[in-house]
């Protein structure tokens, strides 16, 4: 029983990071799909207006994260800060060059598939929830 145990603390990173990986994956669907907003002026904006499933870089500026925070408080918009994942991975990710936030409406599927990944790769995520 203790090396079935061990075998599964030592696998367990890699299914994290598997999660990620996908999560990242469907970032780039949904921006192919044309429902994804990429960038700060063009997320802050829209999350101004519609309420929103926002993703930022763990590098991600402090002055954009208090804009985010400000704005998503008023549409209630939830928004995740993914640990260990640079702005040249979520820009990678995306199909540009760099990228500190990205969000999604919430009322989409593709905002519900990823709240659903990010909740099960707890290490690698850092969950601000304003207002919900």
């Amino acid at each position: 029983m203790t090396t079935s145990t061990r075998n599964s603390k030592r696998y367990a990173p890699y299914k994290m990071k598997q999660e990620l990986k996908r999560a990242l994956s469907l970032l780039g669907m949904a921006r192919r799909a044309g429902a994804l907003w990429i960038g700060q002026d063009r997320v802050l904006r829209e999350i101004g207006i519609t309420r929103s499933l926002v993703i930022a870089s763990e590098d991600c500026s402090g002055n954009v994260l208090r804009k985010l925070a400000a704005c998503s408080g008023r549409t209630r918009s939830v928004w995740y800060v993914l640990k260990g994942v640079t702005r040249e991975d979520l820009g990678k990710a995306l199909g540009v060059n760099g990228a500190q936030i990205a969000a999604l409406p919430l009322k989409s599927g593709f905002a519900d598939k990823l709240s659903e990944l990010l909740q099960q790769g707890g290490h690698y995520l850092n969950e601000q929830d304003e207002g919900v």
